[in-house]
């Protein structure tokens, strides 16, 4: 049977949730292989981590800090097959998991990024690199 961690350790890692100097917005260069596309990350308090990319790209997904300025994250999109029309027909995900490090309002990030068609295929399989800039209270 297995027991729960420590009380200790939970509101420890709660407490990273929570505090953590990732939680917040930042502005996204995303780049796969010969790819390059702006997004938005969002680090929510409590390990929730969403984004939006080339305006149609979204994904959910969730976070946690794995040290004083490290953490982890993974997310999943979907892909749809007609970005210009109605109604948006299915062509297959993407799935990643990152790490990464902070450095003040700079975060970079590294992980493995895989495209699944509608059948469950894997595409294709390559690393991604992310470098983002915090969104502070002044935008200009």
């Amino acid at each position: 049977m297995a027991t729960a961690p420590p009380a200790s350790a939970s509101r420890e890692a709660t407490g990273e949730l929570l505090t953590s100097p990732l939680i917040g917005t930042w502005r996204a260069t995303v780049s796969l292989e010969n790819e390059q596309e702006a997004a938005i990350f969002t680090f929510h308090p409590g390990g929730i981590f969403t984004s939006a990319a080339e305006g149609i790209h979204i994904a959910a997904g969730r976070w946690a800090a794995t040290g004083h300025n490290t953490f982890a994250y993974s997310l999943w999109q979907i892909l749809p097959s007609d970005l210009s029309g109605l109604p948006h027909r299915y062509l297959g995900e993407v799935q990643a998991m990152h790490t990464g490090r902070l450095d003040g309002d700079t975060m970079t990030s590294q992980g493995i990024g895989r495209q699944i068609d509608i059948d469950g295929n894997e595409l294709r399989r390559g690393i991604v690199h992310v470098r983002a800039t915090r969104f502070g209270i002044h935008l200009f």
